[in-house]
């Protein structure tokens, strides 16, 4: 099962022993949950952690998110029929370094990628190098397609601290029942060589094994897990996303959390590839919704603490999540890795 308050701890520990983590950065992060816990207005100077989508394109085609052309699904069913995908497009990367620079002091971690493949970006590992010398955490979640020697000798010398790689199966036949250019075999194969070049480079880098769990893949768990307690690697289960595949896969029980006021617009912020600062990565895929303003009109710290954050957060101290469209059927809390 997720084991995300164990891992919350190790990557704080790595954090400490990285030098990552400062008393400065730590008070904003009380001053975060303070503000939380007492749905106050302001929050404290940055988020914990800044989200970026440096690029929404990937090669994989999964099922739940695009079409098989490659096509990001708009989930906003009230423009669904007038745009019913989400456009593609990248950041540049010296405004994610001005991001960069604006929270490096106070938050936490940045994670430079929110709905595509991060390999896929040709200046990723420069992000993650800038990120990793102005010591903030890093963190990226791949398919593992791209993980090849010399794209994980990049990762791996750049300085990244956090590395996810799912999988939705053992086998090539299973994988790509959700994953339509998905190579299980290759991504496996990939794994196992990060995991000696880790070695080699005597890296500290977190890596994670995420199998996503369906009703066609679980007969394939345990090979899974006996492949990651064999090469050292963090093994997670999560429960997969049904969209597209109602008729074979139950749907996800959801418990009912309208009423409840999500923590997220007090600890953490995501910023689209086109600069629109959004609550959470829920909005990249949700057109016509950015409450905030882009980040080029407003620097994150003026947006973060500004009257349309404020506006927000009144919004899910008073009435919870009944009257936003993105969040009101949103079963998530706390800052767990969703990416």
């Amino acid at each position: 099962m997720n084991k995300y308050i164990f891992l919350k701890l190790k990557i704080i520990l790595h954090g400490i022993i990285q030098k990552k983590i400062t008393i400065k950065k730590l008070w904003n992060t009380f001053v975060c949950f303070f503000s939380y816990f007492f749905k106050l207005k302001l929050s404290g100077r940055t988020p914990i952690l800044v989200s970026v989508d440096l690029w929404n394109e990937c090669n994989e085609n999964c099922v739940f998110c695009r079409s098989s052309k490659g096509e990001i699904y708009n989930l906003n069913k009230s423009n669904n029929d007038e745009f019913k995908f989400i456009s593609k497009g990248k950041l540049e990367l010296q405004t994610f370094k001005n991001i960069v620079n604006e929270i490096c002091d106070t938050s936490i971690m940045i994670i430079p990628y929110i709905n595509g493949e991060p390999l896929m970006y040709k200046d990723i590992y420069s992000a993650i190098n800038y990120a990793n010398n102005k010591k903030l955490l890093t963190l990226i979640a791949s398919n593992g397609i791209l993980l090849n020697e010399r794209n994980s000798e990049k990762l791996i010398t750049s300085g990244l601290d956090f590395l996810k790689v799912h999988t939705s199966g053992f086998s090539n036949e299973i994988h790509s029942i959700q994953h339509r250019k998905g190579n299980a075999e290759k991504i496996y194969e990939n794994l196992k060589r990060f995991t000696f070049l880790k070695k080699k480079f005597n890296s500290k880098v977190i890596l994670m094994l995420d199998y996503i769990l369906y009703n066609h893949n679980k007969h394939e768990l345990q090979l899974a897990k006996k492949f990651a307690d064999e090469n050292e690697i963090l093994f997670n289960i999560r429960p997969g996303n049904p969209y597209g595949m109602e008729g074979t896969e139950n749907t996800q029980p959801a418990k009912d959390m309208k009423k409840q006021a999500c923590d997220w617009p007090w600890k953490a912020v995501s910023i689209n590839w086109d600069g629109s600062v959004i609550p959470c990565c829920e909005y990249v895929v949700w057109k016509g919704a950015s409450p905030h303003k882009n980040y080029s009109e407003q620097n994150l710290f003026n947006t973060w603490n500004g009257s349309s954050y404020i506006e927000f957060r009144n919004e899910h101290k008073n009435n919870g999540r009944v009257n936003l469209e993105v969040c009101k059927d949103c079963p998530r809390q706390g800052l767990g890795f969703k990416f």
